[in-house]
């Protein structure tokens, strides 16, 4: 088996995207390690949505739902667990505003076969 760690960034907009996929290889996982989201606009705050979902596309769990992220602040999603996801699981993130006012950033630990 072989570890490899990577990181992911985005900005985040209105539009719902994909963020981290795990690896599509039957059998191979990604742990995302940390999951922060930073409102880099310095006075407005904005909102952020992460849905975990699920290789078979439609079963879905929510890490955030709508969380408020204050101006010129971070949240970690991740919190001090880790999300596992198997096979061509995938985290998708969607912001309040359209600008783009949230950044994302993932560090994860892809274990493939």
């Amino acid at each position: 088996m072989a570890n490899t760690f990577k990181n992911a960034y985005q900005d985040v907009t209105s539009t719902p995207t994909d963020f981290v996929t795990a690896p599509a290889t039957a059998g191979d996982i990604a742990i995302v390690l940390t999951l922060r989201v930073t409102n880099v606009d310095g006075s407005s705050s904005d909102t952020i949505t992460a849905e975990v979902i699920d290789s078979d596309g439609t079963t879905k769990s929510y890490l955030a739902y709508q969380m408020t992220v204050p101006a010129g602040t971070s949240v970690e999603l991740a919190g001090v667990s880790k999300v596992v996801l198997e096979t061509s699981d995938k985290i998708q993130l969607t912001g309040g505003a359209a600008l783009g006012d949230l950044e994302a950033f993932a560090s994860i630990l892809e274990i493939t076969s």
